[in-house]
């Protein structure tokens, strides 16, 4: 899991309420920056109830919302919006780094619409992108290209082979194999993964990620983010999932704050906990060298009670050259898995 998740740093009724949220600051960290809980209603936990719990988002989920960034003037690639892209892109996966060329290439538009969510780990992966859908030319596009007319989910759709083969002489997006392999469009959805499995995940099939506590609690720890991503461990044991958001800015000219969510097991919680609030801080030393203060000048904890558990939270406020998704770097790389780490 964890080279396919490098892989995937190409940038970067079910909803829960969360009003019992608590926030719980340790005596010796107050955290200002951390005040307030998450919103019952945010566009995250939304995510999690239409996608399904029991499949490849278990594994992994990243959540984007390209018309927030969008309305905030993030487009582009030039002026004060630039700093603020890789979070533009959040939500689309190893599909990142084909964004540009989807349009033209399958009619796909996925920053024109409303939110994107990429759920699984290769060979496990798919897509959504809700909003913004030309489903006319999105299904002219795929046909051209070859794909048939298949049911797929419960779906009518569009799928380049039945099963999961790769054809190496088709290339539709350079870069891309069989993301794109099974499509299913309507007028407000499109959604595309390389086999049946995880393209009904995607668009919901079973019971909801959003009924699984663990992630539920993740996503009210992270609260009111514009871009995030929950993983679980690659090692089960001390810690049970991982997750990492960018809080919305008010302005293109706002400080990045970057939230890191860590859902120990129960029984190691304290020494998680100690491993955690001990090793990233803005005087210790990052894995490449330097401090992570040169990133993230203030770095604030606090535990957050959510669904019946308790998640551990650091918010760190970046500074103005810091990358804006600076939190998932840590994640992708395993940093953030050895900051944790209470064996350390």
């Amino acid at each position: 899991m964890g080279a396919a998740l490098v892989a995937l740093l190409v940038l970067t009724g079910c909803a829960r309420e969360a009003a019992d949220t608590v926030v719980e600051r340790p005596r010796s960290a107050p955290s200002p920056a951390a005040s307030g809980t998450s919103d019952a209603g945010s566009g995250l936990l939304d995510a999690l109830a239409d996608v399904s719990g029991e499949g490849p988002a278990a594994a992994y989920v990243e959540y984007g919302e390209p018309a927030w960034w969008r309305g905030l003037g993030v487009s582009g690639g030039s002026g004060d919006g630039r700093r603020w892209l890789p979070a533009a892109g959040s939500g689309l996966g190893s599909l990142a780094h084909a964004a540009a060329v989807l349009p033209k290439a399958t009619g796909m538009t996925p920053e024109a619409g409303a939110r994107a969510i990429a759920i699984g780990v290769p060979p496990r992966q798919a897509f959504r992108f809700d909003g913004g859908v030309d489903a006319g030319a999105v299904r002219a596009k795929l046909t051209a290209l070859g794909a048939k007319p298949r049911r797929l989910g419960g779906h009518d759709g569009l799928s380049f082979t039945p099963g999961t083969e790769i054809d190496p002489s088709r290339t539709i997006v350079p870069g891309v194999t069989n993301q794109l392999n099974q499509v299913v469009v309507t007028d407000t959805m499109v959604a595309t993964a390389s086999a049946a499995g995880p393209l009904a995940a995607v668009m919901g099939g079973g019971p909801a990620l959003a009924g699984s506590p663990d992630h539920a609690a993740v996503a009210a720890c992270l609260g009111d983010v514009a871009a995030a991503t929950i993983m679980a461990s690659s090692a089960p044991g001390a810690v049970t999932l991982y997750g990492v958001g960018l809080r919305r800015p008010a302005g293109l000219d706002d400080r990045p704050v970057n939230v890191i969510c860590v859902l120990p097991a129960a029984s190691a919680a304290t020494k998680v906990e100690q491993a955690l609030t001990t090793q990233l801080t803005p005087a210790a030393s990052t894995r490449n060298g330097g401090a992570y203060g040169d990133h993230a000048p203030e770095i604030a904890h606090d535990r957050v009670r959510a669904d019946g558990r308790t998640v551990l939270r650091a918010v760190l406020t970046l500074n103005d050259t810091a990358d804006v998704l600076f939190a998932n770097r840590l994640l992708y790389q395993g940093e953030l898995e050895a900051l944790s780490d209470p064996s350390r």
